[in-house]
């Protein structure tokens, strides 16, 4: 997976999903593993255990101690959330708190100008209302396999008022995207081979670095699909839901082998995490 980023010399890093600890190595050892990589910028995550939530700071390519943007990594889990079983992961509670705390410490260091995304694999709930209610772009084929509990962390993303926008993945055949409360909620694009969604390529994210005539620096955003064929797709035009509205469910229901097995994978992690 890593060869091309390798050849191009380009630092990279990855939010890990919830199929990755169903291999020879769990999630953590994954992410302790990506941290000796030279090109990863893989870190832990400052004071909180069992997560794998971490972020990446660009610098002003103007000035080396200018935070011109932030990008955020958070782990979505596999299954379960807030103690419920038979739910897909999300963003715990406790995760929350570690968002609130380094939000302040790059407020109190570099200020409100910096431009932060996010990127997490579960889609949060606001996807499932943003798609029901409301405006989006892009392809959407399968229902927001989001989880049935709803842990606020939009709510946080609107309180601190950094993120503007957040990128997300496990649904294969989506690449839809729109503005949520002012924030904007968008897929990836399905890239791999090896599993379900014929439709392959990539999402390109461009952060470009701009300077007002008073020199003061503000980043830009903009962001469309490369298919594997080269095509590119641009956002637009913007529609909305045809059909019944949809509610956060788990593929195959709670007592599929799916699941099951999943639940298994997740709590004989947890347990070893613990002892």
């Amino acid at each position: 997976m890593l060869a091309p980023i390798v050849d191009a010399n380009i630092p990279y890093a990855y939010t890990l999903g919830n199929h990755d600890g169903e291999g020879d190595l769990d999630r953590f050892h994954i992410a302790k593993l990506e941290e000796t990589h030279r090109l990863s910028v893989r870190k832990g995550s400052e004071g909180i255990p069992n997560t794998l939530n971490f972020a990446v700071p660009v610098y002003s390519s103007q000035n080396k101690t200018k935070l011109a943007a932030n990008v955020w990594v958070f782990d979505t889990n596999y299954v379960g959330c807030d103690g419920l079983e038979n739910s897909w992961g999300c963003i715990e509670k406790y995760q929350l708190d570690w968002y609130d705390r380094q939000s302040k410490k790059i407020k109190t260091k570099h200020g409100k100008d910096v431009h932060h995304i996010a990127f997490l694999h579960i889609p949060i709930p606001e996807y499932m209302e943003m798609y029901n209610n409301g405006e989006f772009y892009g392809e959407m084929n399968e229902g927001v396999g989001c989880p049935d509990i709803n842990t606020g962390f939009f709510d946080r993303v609107k309180k601190n008022g950094d993120i503007s926008a957040m990128f997300v993945g496990h649904d294969h055949t989506n690449n839809m995207g729109g503005f949520y409360k002012g924030v904007e909620l968008v897929y990836g694009q399905k890239s791999g081979h090896n599993s379900s969604g014929k439709i392959r390529g990539a999402r390109v994210i461009v952060l470009k670095e701009n300077y007002t005539k008073e020199g003061k620096l503000f980043v830009t955003r903009k962001h469309y699909v490369v298919l594997e064929s080269g095509e590119v797709v641009e956002n637009g035009p913007l529609k909305r839901r045809k059909g019944n509205a949809q509610t956060c469910k788990i593929p195959g229901g709670p007592d599929s082998p799916f699941v099951m097995k999943m639940k298994k994978l997740f709590y004989t992690t947890k347990h070893a995490i613990r002892h």
